[in-house]
């Protein structure tokens, strides 16, 4: 036991109704985020997505002045493609592994590659894909006439030009444009398209050793600081055992604001959904949408909980809201952060390795963080993922559930474990992206016991999305 028994008066006189009632709306959020991963199409797609971006990872690796086209075996090739044109593969992916077939004829064998593509472009009206009727016909016409070897006409290279643009190729974009130039007879402009390709990969690789760099950093300065702690936690640091921060009394009480936080994102997001599919096509007023509907869904939830928290008496300091000494606690999340690396690495690279065929999606926010925004939805995109996420999650997830489930069971680890696994599986990152955050989790409640304090959890939570979503915009600076 990690804290000493409560006194009889501190019992409260309810049963510990909120808890069950949070742990139902955990399992219907729970069972209806896995009811909405069955193999439809729309999750077809989105089981893709991680392969497709995987595969245009691969084959930008393999591109560039660095590893030229001629020291690359067809092997590795013939494994980009493989990847691409697996069975339900959605339309984005068959494009562009008939455009690495088209680009590497000389590799993999002029007949081999034509007749590939062949099959590829049969496949394509009844691939998957979140394309609107109209792109898809442009882009199947597009590709039916650039790599089905038909005659290019004068009007259809300004919309086979516009159809590229809008296919959300990435990289390989620049490859359609040279294809394009050169059946147009522009050779000129395709080797240009060429070496700006060549010239986007070598950036890419550049940025990738930087941040392999800067990751082997931080992997060193993980390990030492998980030395450095467990020398001060062996001779320095008093033996006494932490007792929770939140009064015994209090965790009935507090717990009916994460019933609310649950049931107001819960509820919201799924009316949210509805309203947004009404809405047209846009990015920028994606972000905007779910920037507002976790500002008000949370907002509403801790409304709710500071009303219950004033009618019986409790203090914000009793979830651990203290920010003194600042200096202190920012230290410590920026510690917490970097140690959790080391940790965080091994648990994706176990994943990987030992459930390669189960898909580990990014959260939906890096998929929009990579594509091309203006400038103040990046801004939003920053609110939604660095702000208030990391003050309405920690403060609900720690300040409540860690601070409820400690007291209630005497144990500082079912605190932070339990409440490390309901943070984590209600991350849209099922099957099983939700064992990183897991780990991210376990070291936020590990965290907020040692400091007492929600605000080292609020600054290693931002520190954690916020150098996410750097990497994201670097990534797609590169290229």
């Amino acid at each position: 036991m990690w804290n000493s028994p409560p006194d009889e008066e501190e019992y409260p006189q309810k049963g510990g109704a909120a808890l069950w009632v949070a742990l139902l709306l955990f399992l219907v959020i729970v069972l209806s985020n896995l009811f909405m991963l069955r193999p439809r199409v729309v999750d077809q797609v989105d089981t893709w997505t991680t392969k497709v971006m995987q595969a245009d990872f691969t084959a930008r690796m393999l591109y560039g002045d660095v590893l030229p086209f001629g020291a690359v075996r067809a092997g590795e090739w013939n494994e980009v493609v493989k990847l691409l044109t697996a069975k339900d593969a959605p339309l984005g992916a068959l494009v562009r592994a008939v455009i690495l077939l088209h680009e590497q004829e000389s590799l993999i064998g002029q007949q081999a590659a034509r007749e590939r593509i062949r099959q590829l472009l049969q496949r394509m009206p009844a691939s998957p894909t979140r394309f609107s009727p109209q792109q898809r016909q442009d882009i199947q016409r597009w590709c039916e006439t650039v790599y089905g070897r038909r005659v290019l006409s004068t009007g259809d290279y300004e919309p086979f030009r516009r159809t590229i643009e809008n296919a959300n190729l990435g990289w390989m974009r620049l490859l359609a444009l040279k294809h394009l130039e050169f059946l147009s007879g522009n050779t000129e402009a395709a080797r240009r398209w060429d070496v700006e390709a060549r010239q986007q990969a070598n950036r890419l690789q550049q940025m990738l050793i930087a941040v392999f760099f800067v990751i082997a950093i931080f992997l060193l300065g993980g390990l030492m600081l998980w030395l450095a702690y467990a020398v001060w936690k062996s001779s320095v640091r008093s033996p006494q055992p932490a007792v929770p921060v939140l009064p015994y009394r209090y965790a009935d009480a507090v717990l009916w604001g994460l019933v609310a936080y649950f049931a107001a994102t819960y509820f919201g997001g799924w009316i949210a959904g509805l309203f947004a599919r009404s809405l047209p096509s846009s990015t920028s007023l994606l972000v905007a949408v779910v920037l507002l509907v976790q500002v008000t869904t949370g907002g509403v939830a801790l409304w709710l909980l500071h009303l219950q928290m004033k009618r019986n008496g409790i203090r914000w300091s009793d979830l651990g809201l203290t920010s003194k000494p600042l200096p202190q606690h920012i230290a410590w999340g920026t510690g917490a952060y970097v140690a959790t690396i080391p940790i965080l690495l091994v648990t994706v690279v176990l994943v990987q390795v030992l459930l390669p065929s189960i898909p580990t999606p990014a959260h939906p926010i890096a998929g929009v963080a990579s594509s091309e925004n203006p400038w103040w939805v990046t801004i939003l995109l920053f609110l939604v993922a660095a702000v208030f996420a990391p003050l309405f999650e920690e403060i609900f997830f720690r300040g409540v559930l860690l601070n409820a489930l400690w007291v209630r069971t005497g144990s500082k680890w079912t605190g932070i474990l339990g409440s490390a696994l309901v943070f984590s599986v209600l991350h849209p990152q099922l099957y099983l992206g939700w064992i990183a955050v897991f780990v991210i989790g376990v070291m936020l409640g590990a965290l907020f016991v040692e400091r007492r304090s929600l605000a080292p959890c609020m600054w290693m939570h931002a520190l954690n999305n916020t150098l996410a979503l750097i990497a994201t915009q670097l990534l797609r600076t590169a290229g």
